[in-house]
């Protein structure tokens, strides 16, 4: 177990491969609907009708490594395909 990180962290920073595209081909992209408290402003949330949750959206982009790309939060209502663009 404590070899995986060693190699993930040799992974990210070794040298550019010749012929090989340093620029991320594929990624995964994820995200999570929470809930928010009542002290959260309305403005900042909405519902994801799909889970029937008031509250935020973590999105998430990694690299087909397992880099992390991107992290946005949104509010709930926004949908995935917005996110992408």
């Amino acid at each position: 177990m404590a070899e995986h990180p060693t190699r993930w962290h040799a992974a990210a920073i070794s040298p550019p491969v010749e012929g090989h595209n340093p620029e991320p081909t594929a990624c995964v992209i994820d995200s999570q609907s929470v809930k928010t408290s009542a002290n959260v402003p309305a403005t900042t949330q909405g519902i994801d009708a799909g889970k029937k949750i008031l509250g935020r959206k973590r999105s998430i982009v990694t690299h087909t490594l397992g880099l992390l790309l991107a992290v946005l939060v949104t509010a709930a209502s926004v949908s995935d395909g917005t996110v992408v663009r």
